[in-house]
């Protein structure tokens, strides 16, 4: 199960990470728990709220960075593959086992990802 967040700590609907990761610690049919759709420089910190509360798996699917205009309806700011990819050694040091991208991150990023991480 995999949440996106509004900051380093809670989730988009507000309740905190730490608390949803050890509600969801005893749950069985929670295999994994992670990130996903949320700012890249999000992530390390989210990933140790989850580790100080589970000991399943942690997963994150950041999205490339930008950030969406829903005024406007557009996409604005800068992503780079390296970047993300250098970023991704952070999420495995917080703990990731399962690394790959959401919303704007393209094929390129995940190669570089794996180059990285693989």
């Amino acid at each position: 199960m995999s949440f996106s967040a509004r900051n380093e700590r809670e989730i988009c609907s507000g309740e905190s990470i730490r608390q949803v990761g050890a509600f969801l610690q005893n749950v069985p049919q929670v295999v994994a728990l992670g990130v996903n759709c949320t700012a890249p420089q999000y992530i390390p910190t989210l990933l140790k709220e989850l580790a100080s509360v589970t000991d399943k798996p942690l997963v994150a699917y950041p999205n490339s960075g930008e950030e969406y205009d829903a005024v406007r309806k557009i996409w604005h700011g800068e992503t780079c593959a390296s970047d993300f990819a250098e970023q991704a050694r952070i999420w495995v040091w917080a703990g990731a086992r399962l690394i790959g991208g959401c919303c704007r991150t393209t094929p390129e990023h995940i190669a570089q990802i794996r180059k990285v991480v693989g």
